[in-house]
């Protein structure tokens, strides 16, 4: 007897067509999420509203600071506003495509739906952290690139074209270095069961990139370089664009990224080995 399953073609599973397929099921949840961000026309707006609130709210301070003073520690007020505009783009990214698979992470798995994605033909490290996407946080990104050009044109900084792949390489590490953080973090709930505050946490640490890197001891630079990684997305694209920086820092975040991928990689197999199915 022929069925349907019987007439189907056997699934190619060599890497090549694994990745297109990955794709593939990316662009369908990218245009999932943007019909689905139609129906809630007043969500966007609202979220738009938010955004622009907190950029205003994190110009203030800047304003506020350099009205005393013309540059602090080698930054002008013109920089630091284009500062805020990258730290924009950054949190209106990961606001977009990492906070909404991240912060479900602990009902993934309490309530037992990471049972159904282990059954995918899909790698399930990457569905539970792509799945979902907000695409109203777009709009923060779009003001980001809008207070980003303001501060550049102000600062009198017109970088040349290997500028801006220095900055956008440097934005791109600092995102992944990023996600793995909050991964790592979040995949800390294979053990602690329950991850919540994680998202809490990971959002305040973030706030430190508003501000220019030497603002803060060397201590803190430190962490903020390595252990928490937010200079590499805030700060070092800045200079990328000022022309303050060489490929050293861009190289080194690439190697970074690297090995942060492959050990969130591992953290995830070895979260995979101690979970026991929480639907039975």
């Amino acid at each position: 007897m022929t069925t349907y399953l019987s007439d189907k073609p056997p699934l190619d599973r060599t890497w090549l067509h694994k990745q297109r397929r990955h794709v593939r099921l990316w662009r369908r949840f990218f245009a999932q999420a943007v019909v689905r961000e139609t129906h809630f026309r007043a969500h966007f707006l609202t979220t738009l509203l938010v955004g622009l609130v907190q950029l205003g709210l994190g110009i203030v301070p800047t304003l506020l600071l350099f009205g005393f003073t013309a540059e602090v520690h080698g930054w002008s007020r013109a920089e630091v506003i284009a500062l805020v505009g990258v730290f924009q783009i950054v949190t209106g990214l990961i606001a977009t495509f990492v906070a909404p698979n991240l912060n479900r992470m602990t009902t993934y798995l309490t309530e037992g739906e990471l049972d159904g994605v282990l059954l995918r033909p899909v790698s399930s490290q990457f569905y539970l952290t792509l799945r979902w996407i907000n695409v109203a946080e777009l709009t923060n990104v779009a003001s980001g690139i809008v207070v980003l050009v303001i501060g550049l044109v102000q600062a009198g900084i017109a970088p040349s074209l290997a500028q801006v792949l220095q900055a956008v390489v440097l934005v791109g590490c600092g995102l992944v270095l990023l996600t793995a953080v909050w991964s790592a973090m979040s995949f800390l709930a294979f053990w602690l069961q329950s991850v919540n505050p994680i998202g809490f946490v990971f959002l305040n640490l973030m706030e430190a990139g508003r501000y220019p890197l030497v603002f803060f001891p060397v201590a803190v630079r430190t962490f903020l370089t390595f252990a928490f990684p937010v200079a590499f997305a805030t700060t070092f694209p800045v200079q990328a664009l000022a022309g303050d920086l060489g490929w050293g820092p861009v190289f080194a975040g690439l190697g970074l990224a690297v090995v942060a991928l492959l050990l969130v990689r591992l953290l995830w197999r070895r979260g995979l080995l101690t979970y026991s199915s929480a639907s039975s």
